[in-house]
């Protein structure tokens, strides 16, 4: 395997350290982040920038960044929201784009995401934090990684057991989806079990696209769901009083979505009363605090947030952009990283994720597959079959 193929894998498996502050270098995982990139550089006379429309895509995203610094309502707060995100496609292009990997080297990154996973959960199982009334996390030294992000970094963990459970029926592989369910239920959060419930039904989806026994696998959708209701009170049962009661229809109706809904309504009111130019541009990228009226949270949703901070333009960009990550995912029958993504982009419903990881992570994925594939069937690469 080339040495840039080592630093992605050593990225993919520390993945969760991201919430890990190191005095003024910012993120553990941002330190970790420049090894690919430096050992990507020494095979610098094998680089070849390779332009992809999905690149083309977030570059204009990027660039729209670039450009509200000069209309934003904070340019502090733009431009170092702008520097974040330059980091990320910096990161995401370069080492996705610039390389071809074989398939041996693709197989290695999926499987440092899924041991990536694994080692998330064992972290927060052995350096536990339950300060948020008994909901599970990760504290590492003074740094805590919030109870409804924690889960995207051991979604594609799930997403891998779940799919070969469906696939070939192995128990061993239900058992580890089903441990990962009783996780992500201790960490309380219900925007983190939607998307792990969008993840199961892809792959529901997916079996009933590839199989013609179809009612072996109604049978067998129905025994799933059954088993996760089961598993469902069992769990809620042994919880925190604090944990299990947001679960609860009561819990719900009383307090919904813990102010989200408040959230999208005020900035979607505000949004509503823009000037034109702010409605196709936005207030500036990363404005989002200062524009909600709303005791200055986050939108807690990725839609509203490019919404208010890029305008339309920027809100349809991202759209186009996980529309071609899913695509090119759902093309090259990746299958487990698809189901992934489709969790990821319900987790974008109720969570601001402009710099999340694991969205980024699938993103490179998605461009090195695509692009050294397309690279081996072409023959311009004298590397393994396409398979």
């Amino acid at each position: 395997m080339k040495p840039v193929v080592y630093g992605l894998c050593l990225y993919f498996v520390l993945s969760a350290t991201d919430c890990f502050r190191i005095g003024s270098l910012g993120s553990f995982l941002k330190v970790i982040s420049m090894i690919p990139a430096m050992l990507m550089l020494l095979d610098i006379k094998r680089l070849c920038l390779r332009i992809h429309p999905l690149f083309v895509v977030n570059y204009i995203v990027g660039l729209l960044a670039v450009v509200s610094i000069f209309f934003s309502v904070d340019v502090d707060v733009t431009f170092s929201a702008v520097l974040t995100l330059g980091l990320n496609l910096l990161l995401v292009f370069s080492l996705g784009s610039f390389e071809s990997y074989t398939k041996h080297e693709l197989d290695a990154m999926k499987q440092s995401m899924l041991l990536g996973g694994w080692i998330t959960i064992i972290l927060m199982l052995f350096m536990s934090d339950y300060t948020a009334s008994g909901r599970l996390s990760l504290r590492l030294g003074e740094s805590i990684q919030d109870q409804n992000y924690i889960n995207g970094f051991f979604l594609y963990t799930f997403s891998h057991h779940a799919g070969c459970f469906f696939e070939n029926r192995k128990k061993r592989h239900l058992l580890s989806a089903v441990f990962i369910f009783v996780i992500v239920l201790m960490t309380g959060s219900r925007g983190a079990l939607l998307a792990f419930m969008m993840t199961a039904f892809a792959h529901i989806c997916i079996t009933f696209r590839n199989s013609r026994h179809f009612l072996r696998n109604i049978l067998l959708t129905v025994v799933v769901m059954l088993l996760a209701g089961v598993i469902f009170d069992i769990v809620l049962s042994f919880l925190p009083e604090a944990v299990a009661v947001r679960y609860s229809w009561d819990y719900i109706a009383e307090k919904g979505t813990t102010g989200r809904t408040r959230i999208w309504s005020t900035l979607l009111d505000h949004f509503s009363r823009d000037s034109i130019g702010r409605m196709l541009f936005g207030h500036g990228f990363g404005t989002c605090r200062l524009v909600n009226t709303f005791k200055g949270y986050v939108a807690h949703n990725l839609y509203i947030d490019n919404l208010i901070t890029l305008g339309i333009v920027g809100a349809v960009l991202q759209v186009i952009s996980q529309f071609m990550v899913a695509r090119l995912l759902l093309k090259h029958r990746e299958y487990g990283l698809f189901a992934a993504y489709i969790g990821m982009i319900g987790m974008c419903m109720s969570l601001s994720l402009v710099s999340y990881k694991p969205i980024w992570n699938v993103m490179l994925l998605t461009l090195a597959i695509d692009i050294s594939r397309k690279e081996r069937a072409s023959g311009n690469e004298e590397q393994e079959p396409l398979p």
